[in-house]
């Protein structure tokens, strides 16, 4: 009788934190490496967590109710002979205790590292100007900066690495402003999908890149796709826009009119898990290594070093990456993606770079060639017309003076094997070579 208890606790036990336990493994830092599963056995886990958390609670549930039934009977508040305590009582209470301290390690995990608990955006945020934002940035400080519309924004990357994004409007334009740090990778999607307004999450990280949720249509988005990649709209992409990697004292530079959104962890988890990611996995420590901090699926592309930054752009299907470190000896690249005609400015004295469309007013492309002019942030010359260009795609002198570019959707110093991860048949500057 006692062999038959025990072998119900024992059981039950097992397949309630097996069940809990398969929630949790691919869904926090801490463990995605222990499983690695594929992006499609990780869609389908998470949605099906409710029959897991449902399974998982009713037999660690069974376990305890068992334990208590039979501690009550020893203790005689229940009738020892009685068909309830018969039927259900463990007298084996031990797994009673384990049980209980099961379920409150399980809660301190689950609260302090699983990706959708864990990743979730501020509740407060401030806009504050350049002079404000001063007190609280160092000019080495860096920021994912936005133009857009009329607005210019600057986001602190050390803010956004924990949520991996904030909801902003710039210009009138509902935003997510997106950011991976295991990537290095940031850009600003529409928050808006066939008219709706999108409510996404944070659910996972497939091959070291952040998987983005729908609750309200079961859409999952990776973001380095920039489309569903399973649900009901699966292949619709979202509508994205470029932000630039910089430090806060050059974008302040190139950008004076700028203000900064501010939203500083709050709650002691938040503030814990920001702790934990600027110590454990700062940008500066994952710049030094020679691979992905999470273990990959498929092979690492060996065209440039894993961890090289690279500006990343793909139109129409077809990609091509500028690695910076050339773009700091060749600042004016030009190219022709997806049918479209690009330039790709860099400017080497603030370290900034851009990508933006060579035509104006859907007219013949220009042709660009470096430039300088002294004490200005000029960087390139077009041909065509003689007017000199800014890294910001702004005419700073000639006929196209105040003019500017219009600029194209890319990752901006992304880390190499991110991009080529997801875009395997994308090219590599020829420059580069």
């Amino acid at each position: 009788m006692n062999f038959a208890s025990a072998f119900w606790d024992i059981g039950l036990y097992a397949i309630g934190l097996a069940a809990i336990m398969l929630i949790y493994l691919p869904f926090s830092p801490m463990t995605i490496d222990l499983v690695n599963f594929s992006r499609d056995t990780q869609i389908a886990i998470y949605r099906r967590r409710h029959l897991l958390w449902a399974i998982g609670g009713l037999c660690l549930g069974a376990v305890l109710l068992r334990g208590l039934i039979g501690m009550l009977g020893a203790n005689g508040v229940l009738d020892a002979g009685s068909r309830l305590t018969g039927s259900l009582a463990s007298p084996h209470t031990a797994w009673f205790w384990i049980t209980l301290v099961t379920i409150g390690f399980l809660v301190l995990l689950f609260w302090s590292g699983y990706v959708p608990y864990v990743m979730t955006p501020p509740s407060r945020q401030r806009i504050l100007a350049a002079a404000e934002a001063d007190k609280l940035l160092g000019p080495d400080d860096t920021v994912l900066g936005l133009v857009h519309g009329n607005e210019v924004r600057a986001y602190p990357r050390d803010a956004i690495a924990r949520p991996h994004y904030f909801t902003d409007t710039v210009g009138n334009t509902p935003l997510l402003i997106s950011y991976c740090i295991l990537c290095n990778s940031g850009i600003a999607f529409k928050s808006e999908l066939d008219g709706r307004t999108l409510d996404l999450k944070c659910v996972t990280a497939y091959n070291n890149n952040i998987i983005y949720y729908e609750p309200a249509a079961g859409n999952f988005i990776q973001q380095l796709d920039g489309r569903v990649i399973h649900g009901p709209d699966v292949g619709k992409s979202l509508v994205a826009y470029p932000v630039v990697l910089s430090t806060w004292s050059a974008w302040k530079q190139l950008h004076p009119e700028t203000k900064l959104y501010y939203a500083p962890p709050i709650t002691l988890r938040d503030k814990m898990v920001a702790r934990m990611l600027q110590t454990l996995i700062p940008i500066s420590k994952l710049s030094k290594r020679s691979k992905p901090w999470h273990r990959i699926r498929g092979e690492l592309d060996n065209r440039l070093p894993a961890m090289s930054l690279v500006i990343g752009v793909e139109i129409n299907d077809d990609s091509c990456v500028y690695p910076v470190e050339v773009l700091r000896r060749n600042p004016v690249l030009s190219d022709t993606v997806g049918g479209e005609p690009i330039v790709v400015l860099y400017d080497t004295e603030h370290d900034v770079g851009e990508v933006f469309s060579r035509k104006i007013d859907s007219g013949s492309a220009l042709t660009f060639l470096a430039a300088t002019k002294e004490g200005t942030a000029v960087v390139a010359c077009d041909q065509e017309t003689g007017t000199l260009w800014t890294a910001a795609g702004r005419g700073n002198e000639g006929p196209l003076s105040g003019r500017a570019l219009a600029p194209i959707a890319h990752f901006n110093k992304l880390f190499w094997f991110g991009w080529v991860l997801f875009k395997p048949r994308t090219r590599v500057s020829a420059t580069a070579s």
